[in-house]
């Protein structure tokens, strides 16, 4: 009896067995074999990416920014690129005109560059040209040298007359630097009656300070003061006023792509399309700054709307490779037209 149980109780383990890899032969291709087709399928898109590597741009600030660092913005900007081009990655590094200018001598390049005026022409061949859309044609003319597009204005700042007073009879401006704002009064047709005497040694942010200490009465600031200050007014810390300027600014940032081979350049220029298409420029009154492009207005309802209209206008500048050199006779032309001797 107990024989004929055993024998019994194998032939069932091997019915069971049978029929559970029967089962599995027939339901796998739509479960386990579809889990591996589709892991399979992954690791084949991640070999046939358009590129793998590190792209390498340089954010050099050559005037203040927002609220925010620019920086901040390219490197957001940064992850998002990066997750939607997987096995890419951009690597952002500030620094200041003269680290610029070291690196470059030192025959360093990186894959993309982010700048303002002041960094003059020494690399320009290196630079590839690059096709723009949507942009301000007002600006775009100033990103081109011997008429190729070797620039892209990206974000745009301006000036504004903060004041405790009247008039500009006691006037402070930061004029240490490469951006020139007593320009900007003369193509707006301002005069100065007196100019804080040490203007000339001082840049942007000590302009600012002095300004509230009250070494002067009115400042001749950027965007950047103009946020400081509204932001100090809304806690009952300063009374001012504003006068946005327009016409004029240098207070632009432009994008280059340094030339290089073809995918990488490629990847680049799609980096580009990225932070200048409208969801990414719109991202920029998280920064109280200014859109390039043509059609877009960021500000609706506060203050910043009367800034952004009075930028709004056809406005000169100066090209993105001017010359340090340049530029500091400009700003003597412009010191002569606005004090009046």
């Amino acid at each position: 009896m107990k024989k004929k149980f055993k024998i019994f109780f194998e032939n069932f383990l091997r019915l069971g067995l049978s029929g559970l890899l029967i089962a599995f032969v027939l339901i796998a291709p739509f479960t386990v074999f579809k889990d591996l087709l589709v892991l399979e399928a992954e690791v084949n898109r991640q070999s046939n990416f358009d590129f793998q590597g590190v792209l390498e741009l340089w954010h050099v600030e050559t005037f203040e920014g927002g609220s925010v660092a620019r920086s901040a913005f390219l490197e957001k900007e940064a992850k998002i690129f990066e997750n939607e081009h997987k096995g890419t990655i951009v690597l952002v590094e500030t620094m200041d005109l003269e680290q610029f200018s070291l690196n470059i001598s030192a025959g360093k390049k990186p894959d993309m560059l982010s700048f303002g005026v002041g960094v003059g022409d020494g690399f320009i061949e290196n630079l590839t040209s690059l096709d723009s859309q949507n942009i301000r044609s007002d600006l775009l003319g100033y990103g081109k040298f011997n008429g190729k597009q070797l620039a892209v204005p990206y974000i745009l700042g301006g000036y504004a007359i903060i004041s405790k007073a009247e008039n500009l009879a006691n006037v402070g401006v930061g004029l240490k630097g490469t951006t020139n704002p007593l320009k900007c009064l003369a193509e707006n047709g301002m005069k100065i009656k007196n100019l804080y005497e040490t203007s000339k040694q001082i840049d942007s942010y000590d302009a600012y300070d002095k300004f509230l200490k009250g070494n002067f009465d009115t400042l001749i600031g950027t965007q950047r003061d103009v946020y400081r200050c509204k932001n100090r007014q809304s806690k009952g810390l300063l009374e001012c006023s504003f006068n946005y300027l327009s016409k004029y600014t240098d207070l632009v940032q432009y994008f280059a792509i340094f030339k290089n081979e073809e995918a990488r350049e490629d990847m680049c220029k799609k980096y580009l399309a990225q932070i200048t298409s409208i969801e990414a420029q719109s991202k920029l009154k998280n920064y109280n700054l200014f859109s390039t492009l043509s059609d877009l207005r960021l500000y609706q309802n506060d203050d910043y709307k009367d800034f952004e209209n009075a930028l709004s206008v056809n406005l000169k500048s100066e090209n993105a490779f001017v010359s340090l050199q340049e530029i500091e006779n400009k700003k003597q032309e412009a010191f002569n037209s606005v004090i009046g001797g």
